[in-house]
C-alpha cells in the first residue's frame, strides 16, 4: 500500500476535518494560510538540512502568530 500526505486543496475539502474546524471554529482562510505557512517552513527546513520537528509557530507569518494566540475564529456553516 502506499501512502501519501495529502494535498492542502484535498485537506480542505475533507469532510472529517471540516468538522473539527467547524467544530475549533477555525476559518477555511485561516487554515489554508496556516497550511501554506508549514508547507513553506517545511520546504525552507528540508532545503537547509534544519530540524524538522522544530517548533511549528517559528516564522509564521506575523497575522499568523497573531491569530493562533488570539484563537481568531469563523462560522463554516
Amino acid at each position: 500500500m502506499t501512502h501519501r500526505d495529502l494535498t492542502i486543496a484535498e485537506v480542505l475539502k475533507d469532510p472529517l476535518i471540516r468538522q473539527v474546524m467547524r467544530a475549533d471554529r477555525i476559518s477555511v482562510a485561516g487554515m489554508a494560510n496556516l497550511l501554506q505557512d508549514a508547507a513553506f517552513r517545511q520546504r525552507r527546513v528540508e532545503a537547509v538540512g534544519g530540524d524538522a520537528g522544530q517548533d511549528l509557530s517559528v516564522g509564521l507569518k506575523p497575522m499568523a502568530r497573531a491569530r493562533l494566540r488570539s484563537g481568531t475564529q469563523a462560522d463554516l456553516r
